[in-house]
């Protein structure tokens, strides 16, 4: 009668040990490409909840991103699951900066303050112009993206 109940207890005690040893060798990971990887800054395309045991989750979220690594003109779509504060809001869009894993295309990890100050500038001109400014003064408003559109009435002097 006790034996099932020490089975029972011997395979719990193994899935965790399992669960803690994969994720202190994940953050070990993450940790090395953060030293080492290219950091740069992806543009969010959605993000959606992520359900953890069958229920949806407010604060843990899959982020879709579009990524354009250095050197190359076309950008791929990665994802990422991660925990967003609850006061923090993704808005399709904006720019998040990442740390690409250089064996593994697919992996990507967030950016930690000190990898993020190394960030390399990927984009038309424009794009890397306004970075480049939003780094030099982080307080102020970012200036708005030149569209090429000139409303009525602005391009004739009367």
């Amino acid at each position: 009668m006790k034996s099932p109940l020490i089975i029972a207890l011997i395979v719990v005690l193994a899935v965790g040990i399992f669960a803690a040893v994969r994720y202190f060798l994940e953050r070990a990971r993450q940790k090395k490409i953060d030293a080492t990887g290219t950091v740069v800054y992806a543009t969010l395309v959605s993000s959606e909840p992520v359900k953890v045991f069958g229920k949806l989750q407010a604060d843990f979220v899959k982020i879709n991103m579009r990524v354009q690594e250095p050197g190359t003109t076309e950008s791929r779509d990665v994802s990422m699951s991660t925990r967003v504060p609850a006061n923090q809001r993704l808005e399709v869009g904006m720019r998040i900066p990442v740390v690409l894993d250089p064996k593994n295309p697919k992996r990507v990890y967030p950016a930690s303050e000190a990898s993020a100050k190394r960030v390399v500038m990927t984009g038309s001109r424009d794009e890397r112009r306004m970075m480049q400014q939003q780094l030099r003064s982080p307080g102020r408003a970012p200036r708005q993206q030149q569209t090429g559109y000139i409303p009525p009435n602005m391009g004739r002097r009367r």
